[in-house]
């Protein structure tokens, strides 16, 4: 089975957090490198059923 997360377009991490949103959108902090923005890359990971 697959889902879909978001992932830092800096380092590749998972380890976001929202930093910001409502009026302005939502801005994501990445825990990992620093790197805040709003752009992030969406991508599917496989995960296992059990």
């Amino acid at each position: 089975m697959k889902r879909r997360v978001l992932s830092c377009p800096q380092c590749g991490s998972i380890n976001l957090h929202v930093e910001a949103g409502m009026l302005i959108g939502q801005v994501y902090h990445c825990k990992s490198c620093d790197y805040v923005g709003s752009l992030v890359v969406q991508k599917e990971v496989e995960i296992e059923e059990g």
